[in-house]
């Protein structure tokens, strides 16, 4: 089975947030409204200089989210991901390399536009950003900057979520 592993999570097989799974000095949440665009081209720009892009999404020739309008996609691959409980193939496309502009007007364009991808990921080796219509995740293997996220966003963030709980994706489904 074909993986990629950021933080320790496979971000490809995974089918809910795995916000939950990681311990809280490795994750922060913030509300899809609290965040406004200058708060993510901050953040953006303290996480990393180059990104991959991982979205749900069919046929990138298909140009179904017409994300060639905004970002230059160059080296892409598609995985079809199989979900046990829908009983449904879905197809993840990966575009890798974008650089820091590219993935400022991605979150542009994600912010603005109602049909875009239930959920995206940008990513390096050692953090994720998910992006869901409700939420967006950050996990990171690096505490410290997980530590000045919560700092630097202390107003913005979601800290309802900002506890020590940590759960299995079992336990989530409720198949413990």
């Amino acid at each position: 089975m074909t993986s990629i592993k950021v933080a320790g999570i496979d971000i490809l097989n995974q089918m809910v947030s795995p916000f939950m799974f990681v311990e809280n000095d490795k994750r922060v949440r913030f509300y899809g409204s609290r965040l406004t665009y200058f708060g993510y081209m901050k953040l953006l720009k303290k996480i990393s200089n180059k990104y991959d892009l991982l979205y749900n999404g069919f046929d990138i020739n298909a140009q179904h989210y017409r994300l060639g309008k905004i970002i230059d996609i160059k080296r892409y691959n598609e995985y079809i991901v199989y979900n046990e409980e829908l009983k449904k193939d879905f197809t993840h496309v990966n575009i890798k390399g974008l650089p820091l502009e590219d993935a400022i007007n991605y979150v542009r364009y994600h912010k603005r536009k109602e049909k875009m991808p239930f959920f995206s990921y940008l990513y390096n080796d050692k953090t994720f950003i998910r992006l869901s219509p409700f939420y967006i995740d950050v996990i990171s293997e690096d505490t410290a900057l997980i530590a000045w996220i919560k700092q630097e966003y202390k107003y913005d963030y979601a800290h309802d979520f900002d506890v020590d709980e940590v759960m299995t994706e079992a336990e989530w489904l409720g198949e413990y």
